[in-house]
């Protein structure tokens, strides 16, 4: 079956976060390309400062191997009191009969403890393994599951399989996190796959809610997904200076 190249690139960086080095002809037989197409993609990577050539191979880059490291249950226990807060506000957007998306983010992950419990009836989409499996089980909740690729370690499924869905409905909230916001950069993330999934959830969605904690606030990962002009709004425990409330181009609502 044919890929995409970020999916392919994914796979790419798959079996580098497990064998931390490879060669173009290991890489081509795991992704099941040519050699040059390989190298292609090697190329793309070390640009975007994910991958660092060696001689007739590669190895993972250091500025990297942090967020590979850095699993969904480990992000989890991360600033968690900041982002329970910031998902109970976020609840308070979400009305009865309402389509919402959420990413696959340990912030929205404490928004889908809530409506788990919720009596409201929705229908929501999302690429969150660790979501759906709790949302499923409030049968007021209509669950849809987007992406296609699992790896070890996070809780996104990437990838555009059925990302079509989209399509087909009315999604009134966006919920998204990322790993980093920046004026300049917007928000940003290090997932080649997760963050093109990301900017179709944005296209299709009426209003973006960013929901970033303050540890967020002036990091840049290697891919932006969105401008803060494509946000309707970022809820976060931040207390932002005057300076940068005046810069951001968006409503921001501090919990």
């Amino acid at each position: 079956m044919k890929i995409f190249a970020d999916e392919r690139r994914e796979l790419i960086m798959t079996y580098l976060s497990k064998h931390k080095r490879a060669t173009v002809n290991q890489l081509s037989e795991y992704a099941k390309v040519t050699p040059a197409t390989i190298r292609t993609d090697l190329t793309a990577l070390q640009s975007l400062n994910k991958v660092e050539r060696t001689h007739g191979g590669v190895k993972l880059s250091k500025i990297d191997t942090s967020n590979i490291n850095n699993s969904f249950s480990e992000r989890l226990n991360k600033h968690q009191s900041a982002k329970q807060k910031i998902g109970m506000k976020a609840l308070e957007k979400i009305q009865n009969h309402q389509c919402i998306l959420l990413d696959a983010s340990s912030t929205t992950y404490e928004l889908a403890k809530l409506l788990a419990k919720t009596d409201m009836k929705l229908t929501i989409i999302t690429n969150g393994l660790e979501s759906a499996l709790l949302l499923k089980e409030n049968s007021n909740l209509t669950i849809l599951i987007i992406g296609g690729f699992a790896k070890k370690g996070s809780n996104a499924l990437t990838g555009r399989l059925d990302s079509q869905i989209l399509d087909m409905y009315h999604i009134d909230y966006f919920f998204v996190s990322a790993n980093g916001i920046t004026i300049q950069n917007g928000l940003t993330d290090f997932s080649l796959s997760e963050v093109e999934l990301k900017k179709e959830m944005i296209q299709q969605s009426a209003k973006v809610i960013a929901l970033i904690d303050k540890s967020k606030f002036n990091i840049s990962s290697t891919l932006s997904f969105a401008k803060l002009s494509d946000v309707s709004e970022i809820i976060t425990d931040e207390k932002l200076n005057n300076k940068l409330m005046n810069e951001i181009p968006t409503k921001v609502t501090r919990v």
